[in-house]
């Protein structure tokens, strides 16, 4: 097995990143600048404006965005979309959805075997390696030092990629998007059932829940989708964190016991109810849906969502229970986030220096967006953060003092081969008709194939 910690080297960056973001954004009462007419600072805007060709001529550039969810909706709609016609007068702008996961990483796999790359594009990790090997993800290290924009960022390393190069910008938020567990509170209480602290109690406070006619609990389950992002990892991380440690950084594999154990775990909960019927083919939208109009009284979902949720009163979180005394909530969690992703630059475009200043802008509409709502984030605006909301502010006392913050495994370990194969075999895993031990067989020999720790 190679042993080279890359993904090692990522948590020591993005560890970092979290440190100093928590300090710069600080916890003050700040202005009351108000997000119903956004824009973007005076300063990004000038400096497009400042470094765009002016010779009437308009340039054509077609951007790929990630379209997920309501947060990535609502920071083109009314971050993005009505100001960057001021911001870039000479450009003409096309946008393409492009969904998020396998959707985004088969398109432009798909794009970039065509030589029909967009200009500039949301890159991830998962599909970074096959970009880069033809040349189709741009270096932004000596565009962005030149201008400036690098300074913007309160740990500029933080950005850079294990070969010391920048290929992505964006807010800085990811290191504080993290899984927890989302619930209605006024459905617990109806219920008669208590927040769980162990594994054991998860299960058992969803056999009442469901003796009551309610769906416990709801996830993305389509193509995998939960189980490779944050389920597999929290079910080994409740039993065994430094496990689910090494296992990111590639220093052992699923012969591992407590590895084995945290698959159980997921075949647990399938077999006892805890997820709806049908869980593997359930998409994003249904299951927040469910969520969110109370057909299921809990959410296992990333933070990214907390902003949202937060605005129904009975909503409320807990981290992932234990299931072994190696673990607790206040000691380790996992965060979200990797330097590869973010907004990239087409390595062939025909005006580089126009779509690094377009990524910029983009970068920095997320930004925005993540600041009015008070989360926190790297990449500084210029502006106050806005007050924080109850919940918010709940989950930074949680989080910010954790000492074990442990890198995710999808973003950080898997080329584009492994991470297909894990969509798969996670999505099998949640029919609840395949067993965790034959789960645990395949994906030791497909991690024994993967190349992302190769030279």
């Amino acid at each position: 097995m190679k042993k080279r910690s890359k993904a090692a080297a990522m948590f020591l960056m993005a560890s970092i990143l979290l440190v100093s973001s928590a300090c710069s954004s600080g916890n003050e009462p700040s202005s009351s600048q108000s997000s119903d007419n956004p824009s973007p600072s005076a300063v990004s805007t000038e400096d497009t404006k400042n470094t765009t060709k002016t010779d009437g001529k308009k340039i054509k550039m077609r951007v790929i965005t990630l379209t997920t969810d309501e947060n990535r909706n609502n920071i083109m709609d009314k971050f993005i979309k009505p100001n960057i016609a001021a911001a870039f007068p000479n450009l003409e702008i096309e946008f393409e959805p492009g969904g998020g996961g396998e959707e985004m990483a088969n398109k432009l796999k798909t794009l970039n075997a065509s030589g029909d790359m967009p200009d500039v594009f949301w890159n991830d990790a998962g599909f970074f390696t096959p970009l880069k090997s033809t040349g189709s993800i741009l270096d932004l290290s000596s565009y962005i030092s030149k201008d400036g924009f690098l300074d913007k960022y309160a740990v500029p390393d933080a950005l850079k990629h294990v070969d010391n190069g920048i290929y992505s910008l964006s807010s800085g938020a990811d290191t504080y998007f993290t899984p927890v567990i989302f619930y209605h509170k006024d459905m617990f209480e109806e219920a008669g059932v208590q927040v769980p602290t162990t594994f054991d109690e998860l299960i058992q406070i969803s056999k009442t829940l469901k003796s009551k006619g309610v769906v416990p609990a709801v996830t993305p389950g389509k193509d995998g989708w939960g189980p490779k992002l944050f389920m597999l990892q929290q079910m080994i991380q409740i039993g065994d964190p430094q496990a689910m440690a090494d296992l990111v950084s590639n220093k052992t594999d699923f012969n591992n016991p407590s590895v084995k154990e945290g698959a159980a775990r997921i075949e647990t909960l399938v077999k006892e109810g805890v997820f709806p019927d049908g869980i593997s083919n359930l998409d994003y939208g249904p299951a927040m849906e469910m969520f969110t109009s109370k057909k299921a009284a809990m959410l296992w979902m990333f933070t990214w969502e907390l902003p949202n949720l937060a605005k129904d009163e009975t909503v409320d979180f807990f981290p992932f229970p234990s299931a072994s005394d190696k673990y607790s909530p206040t000691e380790n969690v996992q965060f979200w986030g990797s330097p590869l992703n973010g907004y990239a630059v087409n390595g062939k475009t025909e005006n580089p220096e126009e779509a690094v200043k377009l990524a910029e802008f983009l970068a920095m509409g997320d930004a925005l967006y993540f600041e009015s709502l008070g989360a926190p984030i790297s990449l500084q605006t210029g502006n106050q953060a806005m007050d924080r909301s109850p919940l918010m502010q709940k989950f930074v006392d949680w989080y910010n003092p954790i000492p074990n913050k442990i890198a995710s495994w999808a973003l950080n370990s898997l080329d584009s081969r492994t991470s297909a194969e894990m969509s798969t075999q996670g999505a099998n895993l949640l029919t609840g008709e395949y067993a965790a031990e034959d789960f645990n067989v395949a994906m030791n020999k497909i991690w024994s194939e993967n190349t992302w720790f190769d030279k």
